[in-house]
């Protein structure tokens, strides 16, 4: 089964101001792998459908993140956890 992308490479280059398609592959495989790290995270099944706004900015931001520091991270993951703080679910 294909995981469904929450956004779309469009979406991610508008928000990281990037022209080219050159890199659509590889962001396609940050979208992936933040979304991976959402839903981790939240302990929420993500749906593209249904995802709110929130997880859909962290994931940006957190797209962002790592295709502007691809050697290490910096401030994105604190402002990824922030916008999906609302949303964990507590394990008791």
């Amino acid at each position: 089964m294909e995981t469904r992308l929450i956004i779309t490479a469009d979406e991610v280059k508008n928000w990281c101001r990037i022209d080219s398609d050159a890199e659509d592959a590889a962001i396609e495989l940050l979208i992936l792998t933040a979304q991976e790290q959402a839903a981790a995270y939240t302990g929420l099944t993500l749906d593209p459908e249904t995802c709110p706004s929130s997880i859909k900015k962290a994931i940006a931001v957190f797209v962002a993140d790592l295709y502007a520091n691809r050697e290490g991270q910096t401030v994105g993951v604190a402002t990824f956890h922030r916008l999906l703080n609302p949303f964990r679910t507590s394990v008791l």
